[in-house]
């Protein structure tokens, strides 16, 4: 990961944004029909991206740029949801929401929902433990009685 990106000279940073969202669409697209109508997605998507070229600055200045750009485009999408499309998973966390939505609804696989989300393989297997509840407690120092 790169801690800081500056565009290129002479390029617009939220044209070149918006052509690395618009590569992913068909993804968002998918997702975005889960939590508006299948109707609304090309148009929550476009207007999603859209919000996330006007924060180029704070996606190109983010520790993960994919995933800082993922956070802004799913608030977008989330925020033009019905209140009743996440309710099934409203308890968990973002990054569970998504993951339950993206493994379990879409069937994606891991390596495209770290692609789309900008997750990596840690924050992803964390994420799954967490579902299935096989995390791991924290150890705690008990003193042996002898």
């Amino acid at each position: 990961m790169t801690s800081h990106r500056t565009a290129p000279a002479g390029s617009d940073p939220a044209q070149g944004i918006t052509a690395l969202l618009e590569a992913r669409y068909r993804d968002h697209a998918d997702f975005a029909a889960l939590i508006v109508t299948p109707e609304e997605a090309p148009q929550a998507v476009r207007a999603a991206v859209s919000q996330v070229a006007g924060c180029w600055q704070v996606v190109l200045s983010a520790p993960d740029a994919a995933a800082a750009a993922w956070q802004i485009l799913r608030a977008a999408l989330v925020a033009r949801a019905a209140p009743q499309a996440l309710a099934p998973v409203a308890h968990l966390t973002a990054a569970q929401q998504d993951l339950v939505l993206m493994r379990h609804v879409l069937g994606w696989s891991d390596t495209r929902i770290t692609t789309v989300t900008g997750l990596d393989q840690a924050a992803l297997a964390a994420a799954t433990r967490a579902l299935t509840g096989t995390a791991k407690p924290p150890t705690a120092h008990v003193p042996r009685q002898g």
